[in-house]
């Protein structure tokens, strides 16, 4: 039997409807919708007390310590166990984007509400296993924790006085603010009626913070640079959530969105960044 020959024309659609196949396969879903996936490091958590949309998915928390058995239901939201959900309800209530987020909560204070340095090399082990860690607290430096090296960027509080903290305490991985991968973050009061926006005299190093933003008001039980932090990550997702999700450009796009904000220190006028 005698075959003819395809029709050039034909031949051309049907290379061009195969080459757009291929082109879908490899535009997946999952090279180019994957979530972002968010590691906060914090005190302990009860996200079933939270509501977030269906595009956020909130793992069960893991205990990095092997230590921790508190219930949920025997706390009060004012306990200080509870000061990881604080941050991760400030994130959750601050984030806008319509995209995938997938959170995954890591407690790195034991029962004792103390941290070990096994909890921290815990945590950045897996370093490419997420785009970013929200981080509301610091171990003292140790040369253990200098030579672990951050790859995935991370958005850290600023230290404040107390709790055994000075002047002079060099917290990890705050000390590292000079890694483009690291955002430290500082607060502010806003102005109102009664004195104009001003700093936070607790913060330790305020020149080292690359980015501030409110404290809180007088009414939040909520306040300082673990919920300035919280509510810094969450403006940066909004602003530059692809470039988070490829791990590029993040540095240049936050540039690009950050603004001045006038504060008064005593009677002189300071210019600090926000997004």
């Amino acid at each position: 039997m005698h075959l003819l020959p395809w029709p050039k024309k034909e031949i051309n659609l049907k290379l061009k409807i195969q080459g757009g196949l291929l082109s879908l396969l490899f535009l997946s879903p999952l090279t180019h919708s994957a979530p972002l996936k968010i590691a906060i490091l914090d005190t302990g958590f009860c996200s079933e007390s939270l509501s977030f949309p269906k595009n956020i998915k909130i793992h069960p928390s893991v205990d990095l310590t092997r230590s921790n058995n508190f219930k949920c239901n025997d706390l009060k939201e004012t306990d200080r166990r509870l000061h990881g959900n604080w941050v991760l309800k400030q994130f959750l209530s601050t984030l806008k984007v319509k995209e995938e987020v997938e959170v995954f909560p890591l407690i790195i204070f034991d029962r004792n509400a103390h941290q070990q340095i096994d909890s921290w090399k815990k945590a950045f082990t897996n370093q490419e296993n997420y785009h970013l860690y929200i981080i509301a607290a610091g171990m003292r430096r140790t040369k253990e924790l200098a030579s672990i090296e951050i790859k995935t960027p991370l958005f850290v509080a600023g230290a404040t006085i107390g709790r055994g903290i000075g002047y002079k305490t060099l917290l990890w991985p705050q000390n590292q603010y000079k890694n483009p991968n690291v955002f430290t973050v500082g607060n502010f009061s806003k102005a109102n009626k009664d004195l104009p926006a001003r700093p936070d005299y607790t913060l330790i190093n305020s020149t080292q913070m690359k980015y501030f933003f409110s404290g809180g008001g007088d009414s939040d039980f909520f306040k300082g640079t673990s919920r300035a932090t919280a509510t810094a990550a969450a403006r940066a997702i909004n602003l530059c959530y692809s470039k988070f999700l490829k791990k590029n450009g993040i540095q240049t796009c936050l540039k690009e969105n950050s603004k001045e904000v006038e504060i008064f220190n005593d009677k002189e006028k300071i210019k600090i960044l926000t997004l």
